[in-house]
């Protein structure tokens, strides 16, 4: 596998939403890499794209941006998936990590929750596929919530409580 591969879809992804839909707003959070958030800045820039598209370093206002968003894209993350689950969000899987994250990956596009743009798909025609099918973006939102666990945490603490009480 090409270690470049996740760095260079992730910004093929975003050239191709700047390039192919210009109707969108898009958020694009680079995290705690500075080099990435100058490239993604760049592109943004030389696009002519700095009206609908903002470049974030590393937030934790991500519930807040979830909340005013149509769509994630993302690694499919414990915490991230969990987040766009809950807030009833369609998520395009990228650079996922072989084992959990490629799991969570399966589970979701399974459930129809997400669409894995993979190492060898053309990106342009996966990001057609979403956006130019508002019944399956839809469909996948809806799915969303239904497999969101909204009273996990609140589960959770039942169970071990009822657990140790059996002790």
């Amino acid at each position: 596998m090409n270690l470049d591969f996740g760095k260079n879809k992730t910004f093929a992804i975003l050239k191709s939403l700047i390039e192919n839909f210009k109707d969108l707003q898009i958020i694009a959070i680079a995290g705690k890499n500075i080099k990435i958030k100058k490239q993604f800045e760049e592109l943004v820039t030389e696009s002519g794209s700095t009206e609908n598209v903002k470049v974030l370093e590393y937030t934790n206002k991500v519930p807040e941006l979830m909340s005013v968003s149509d769509l994630v894209i993302t690694k499919p993350g414990g915490l991230t998936t969990t987040e766009s689950l809950a807030s009833g969000l369609p998520i395009i899987v990228i650079n996922p990590i072989p084992g959990q994250e490629e799991d969570n990956a399966r589970f979701l596009e399974k459930n129809d929750v997400a669409i894995w743009i993979k190492e060898d798909d053309d990106v342009k025609t996966s990001l057609e596929k979403i956006f130019n099918d508002r019944e399956k973006l839809l469909k996948m939102k809806i799915n969303a919530r239904l497999l969101a666990k909204k009273n996990s945490t609140m589960d959770i603490c039942e169970i071990l409580l009822n657990f140790s009480s059996s002790l």
